[in-house]
């Protein structure tokens, strides 16, 4: 941007041999955590955040080099850290204006709105579709996959234990299997962060369909009001009380506990769904834990 082309140039190419660099790991017990110093990098941010910066300052010859290799990299969606995520949309988007004028010429498909000007399918059978690309540029393509398990996803521990109580305003355990429309419960997530490390750490609890979020609950609640008996909160960072769930994040210290709680009311009658709670390691996503999933039945109240 300063105008030096030859020397960005240079310094591109570079980059382009020094992708692929991984940090050290480091094991902790069980798990496999990279060097504790930069929780962001790895190998795949690094490869698209090249790509589109190359695009970025005009060198495509650079940017083109490197696209074949996102092929073979990218991982599942699920298995993917926020930092990848960004740089990916990022490459995606300055790779898609590359391309010139997307022209596809579709069959056994059922067109959908498109996003961020890419064309959209819906496909009952994959190999009943067919694709051409019909225009200049090389295309990629995502295939998404939409369906509903056949079972609930079991509790897991890795690097994290998590578990889900219930409690009534008086202190006693309480049973979402049975609730009245109307009726208030205090949830409570609580787990340990198993590593020797700090972990930014977030917490995703979704809600039944019959449940609405109240309040939430802090450190002073559980230390000098009348929620004295869920014991020692932990601070966060950030908390939401969505329509569908209860998010928080902070940093959970090593080798320490952590607990949030919130109130929720029995809003709608009817037999539904509870899900586990998760807690993820925000750049490491194989650290995480979930609890069980159960079933919450509310009556009509009277």
């Amino acid at each position: 941007m300063m105008g030096d082309r030859a020397r960005a140039h240079d310094g591109f190419l570079q980059a382009a041999e020094a992708v692929g660099y991984k940090r050290p790991a480091l094991r902790i017990g069980p798990v496999v955590y990279v060097d504790s110093d930069d929780w962001y990098q790895t190998p795949l941010r690094d490869l698209a955040g090249v790509v589109a910066l190359a695009y970025e300052a005009g060198e495509p010859g650079v940017a083109r080099s490197l696209q074949p290799r996102l092929a073979d990299t990218v991982k599942s969606p699920d298995a993917l850290t926020t930092q990848e995520e960004a740089q990916l949309l990022k490459a995606a988007h300055d790779m898609l204006a590359q391309a010139g004028p997307i022209r596809i010429r579709a069959s056994g498909v059922v067109a959908l709105p498109s996003a961020g000007g890419a064309p959209r399918w819906a496909v009952g059978r994959l190999a009943s579709a067919s694709f051409v690309n019909t225009g200049t540029g090389a295309l990629y393509r995502t295939v998404t996959v939409r369906g509903s398990p056949l079972a609930s996803p079991v509790a897991q521990s890795h690097g994290l234990s998590l578990s889900k109580s219930y409690f009534t305003f008086s202190g006693a355990p309480a049973d979402p299997a049975s609730l009245r429309q109307g009726e208030r419960l205090i949830v409570k997530v609580s787990g340990a962060n198993d590593a020797a490390r700090t972990l930014p750490l977030v917490i995703d609890d979704a809600l039944p369909a019959g449940y609405e979020i109240e309040m939430v609950l802090g450190p002073d609640d559980a230390q000098n009001g009348p929620f004295r008996f869920l014991g020692q909160l932990s601070s966060t960072t950030a908390e939401e009380s969505r329509d569908d769930r209860f998010v928080a994040a902070m940093d959970a210290q090593g080798n320490n506990g952590f607990a949030v709680a919130y109130v929720v009311r029995a809003v709608t009658p009817g037999d539904f769904y509870l899900p586990g709670a998760e807690a993820h390691d925000m750049y490491h996503p194989g650290v995480f834990a979930r609890t069980e999933a159960k079933r919450t039945k509310i009556s009509p109240a009277g």
